[in-house]
């Protein structure tokens, strides 16, 4: 696969390639060129020149040209998934659904566009105003880095790219170098579509480099960014030098509550939507199970036996419930936090290693893992996100017990609560510090339309289309001196 730089496919200027492995079977997917200087200088230039093609369309006509990237991602949709199950390793029935989330998030913000009014000021509201006509307008912010984690790649391409378009900036576009072949192929859809290649470009290579160029260059005027918690501190602190705008959506490690009078099946059930999608690689995935202490033995029995009947396989077959882990650094990452989990304390129940469903030695699986009996103090309990298919049970006893073991992270994501009283679950949602909370399921929500947004060290910004396209924009104030008389 080739970069799309100025509308053209191109390879680096350097030469140089990575290899795009995928994590089931260890082989080469493809290749995509690891952009240099020359590459990255080329892309910011014709980011400048492609803001003023961009907004020299009337608005009526980029929605439409929207509309018609839309119909290509619904004609190719199969391929796109398939791209994001060979790479990422996601089950292709999850991948299937993520490209039509990509649809609707496209839909969403185009409408939210349409709607972004400006605002007339009250006629004669002060007297040294009297006569004069006040009102406000948006414009866009200019060109914007769009930095994509691996996970999701087609929803992030719709809550960052797609955003950036509608509010009529131009995108950069650097994709996960674990997965950058389905963000290419919806930019390329988007430049067929008629969207300007300068206004949409995506540049492949190593974060590090690409990203932080990017990020500290003048001619970039937001970053939207969605990552770790240790690399969105580092490009907060590289906007402020420019006092430039930034979203950061970043770690977490959210509580789902799990009360009494719960019903212990559906608890469950809940517990594994979510947490196993994608192998556990959600930021928003419920990865603190906080279940009361009078059924915390039945649910850990229940959850221990549904978790070793689970599939695990080949992404591509349709019967996998569970696939690898994005690489082999990552797979080795999750168990070591699994052995240091039981050295501080938790209860192994089940899982804690890597496993082979497609022959030995092959792919980046982790066996779904249960910890019991986890110290309320303890690293997974607080501070460590395990990435991967891993539920950490911690019993609690009263409501206070279990807002304070929830709110006892520097994350706060999102969050959950299920119990049959209502007073119990509003008390809860009131007092947990977290940008989201459901009552009666786990925190694992997203909608288009809602914001999707951090406390803590989980960033700050919003994503999803109520807000989204305010920080992508600058409002001014423009004033008819005496237009009244």
């Amino acid at each position: 696969m080739k970069m799309l730089i100025g509308g053209k496919k191109v390879d680096s200027f350097s030469g140089k390639v990575i290899n795009n492995i995928n994590p089931a079977t260890g082989e080469t997917v493809c290749t995509v060129p690891e952009a240099c200087e020359e590459d990255i200088e080329l892309a910011l230039s014709n980011a400048v020149k492609g803001q003023k093609e961009w907004n020299a369309i009337p608005f009526h006509k980029r929605m439409d040209i929207l509309e018609n990237f839309i119909g290509l991602l619904d004609d190719n949709k199969e391929e796109v998934a398939k791209q994001m199950c060979l790479e990422g390793g996601k089950p292709i029935r999850q991948a299937l659904g993520e490209v039509g989330r990509v649809r609707d998030g496209f839909h969403s913000y185009m409408a939210q566009a349409r709607t972004m009014f400006g605002k007339t000021l009250p006629f004669d509201s002060e007297a040294r105003g009297e006569g004069d006509i006040v009102f406000t307008v948006f414009e866009p912010i200019g060109p914007v880095a769009c930095i994509c984690a691996f996970n999701f790649p087609g929803v992030l391409f719709s809550h960052k790219v797609g955003a950036a378009l509608c509010s009529g900036n131009a995108a950069v576009i650097k994709p996960a170098s674990d997965t950058p072949g389905a963000t290419l192929m919806m930019t390329e859809f988007l430049i067929k579509a008629g969207v300007p290649g300068n206004a949409v470009q995506c540049i492949t290579g190593k974060g590090s480099f690409v990203g932080d160029r990017l990020v500290n260059d003048e001619r970039i005027k937001g970053v939207s960014l969605t990552g770790s918690t240790e690399v969105g501190l580092s490009i907060a602190a590289q906007c402020s030098k420019q006092l430039k705008p930034c979203s950061l959506e970043l770690g977490g490690n959210d509580p789902f509550v799990i009360c009494a009078d719960a019903d212990i099946d559906e608890a469950v059930e809940l517990s594994l939507s979510g947490r196993m999608a994608n192998a556990g690689q959600i930021c928003c995935s419920s990865k603190r199970l906080i279940v009361h202490s009078s059924i915390v033995k039945t649910f850990t029995e229940k959850l221990a036996s549904r978790l070793e009947k689970m599939k695990l396989g080949d992404p591509s077959d349709p019967d996998t419930d569970v696939g690898p882990v994005i690489n082999d650094r990552a797979a080795n990452e999750i168990v070591r936090q699994i052995g240091f989990s039981v050295n501080e304390g938790s209860t192994l129940v089940t899982g804690g290693r890597r496993v082979y469903p497609l022959g030995e030695g092959k792919g980046n699986f982790v066996a779904p893992t249960l910890l019991a009996d986890v110290p309320e103090n303890s690293s997974v309990a607080t501070d460590t996100e395990i990435f991967g298919p891993v539920f950490a049970v911690i019993p609690f006893d009263g409501t206070e017990d279990a807002v304070r073991i929830a709110n006892n992270t520097k994350y706060g994501l999102s969050s959950g609560i299920l119990t049959n009283d209502i007073k119990t679950a509003f008390y809860f949602a009131r007092r947990v510090d977290a940008g989201a909370c459901v009552i009666g399921s786990n925190g694992n929500y997203r909608l288009c339309q809602q914001p999707f947004n951090g406390h803590k060290y989980s960033g700050f910004g919003s994503e999803g289309s109520m807000y989204t396209l305010s920080e992508f924009l600058k409002v001014k104030t423009v004033v008819i001196k005496g237009g009244l008389f």
